[in-house]
């Protein structure tokens, strides 16, 4: 499902420049996670890109729909994981605006309804070891499987419920124990009966220090609801 139905009937393009050095991944790196990552949607009738800039506790989410190779995004929304805000700007009109999402609630029936397994199984994507992890739902028909990466990741858990999608890709995900950190590099979310559903497929990911204008909302622009 695409993130931005509600608005894509307004916003364009607004192009990047973070031109800052890129760190090298190591694995003992102590700093949470800055920097960026591009990944797909992989549906059975569709593809969407998207695009995270991380740093602090921001993070900005730009969308490419259909266009792989585009450099500039269709739209982006900015959340704040401190003041829990997510705004959606555009460019075009110079405009912006706030919306809310339903508050997160933690779901009752995961000892009823879910089996979560951490696997030994892994692979290396990206320079990550990254680990299998599954998390299935008989009576939803559908099991989801995170090949996880550990690199301080900090921002992607409360990303998730400020967000609070109804995807099982981030709801699943959600119910997992002992995440901090971790973000997956690979997520496939099947029937029980291993039809496919949907994939999230991160297909380049490099910490970078991130200008702050990234996060910021021009001083000139304007508020749609005023």
């Amino acid at each position: 499902m695409n993130y931005f139905t509600l608005f894509t009937c307004c916003f364009l393009v607004l192009n990047t420049n973070a031109q800052n050095d890129q760190e090298t991944y190591n694995p003992l790196n102590s700093k949470p996670f800055e920097g960026i990552i591009f990944f797909s949607m992989e549906m059975i009738s569709d593809t969407l890109y998207y695009t995270y800039y991380i740093k602090d506790r921001m993070v900005r989410m730009d969308e490419y729909n259909r266009c792989r190779d585009c450099k500039t995004p269709n739209n982006y929304m900015l959340f704040d994981l401190n003041k829990k805000t997510i705004a959606v700007v555009n460019p075009l009109r110079k405009m912006y605006m706030y919306i809310e999402n339903k508050p997160y609630k933690e779901r009752k029936d995961v000892n009823e309804n879910f089996k979560i397994i951490k696997t030994n199984n892994y692979k290396k994507l990206f320079g990550y070891k990254c680990y299998q992890w599954r998390v299935r739902n008989k009576s939803e028909n559908t099991e989801v499987s995170y090949w996880v990466a550990f690199d301080n990741f900090d921002f992607f858990v409360d990303f998730l419920k400020l967000f609070n999608r109804s995807e099982k890709h981030a709801q699943y995900f959600l119910l997992i124990p002992e995440t901090k950190g971790y973000f997956p590099m690979l997520s496939e979310e099947r029937t029980t009966l291993r039809e496919q559903k949907m994939t999230l497929r991160v297909i380049d990911i490099h910490r970078k220090v991130l200008d702050k204008s990234l996060f910021q909302i021009p001083k000139d622009y304007k508020n749609f609801e005023e």
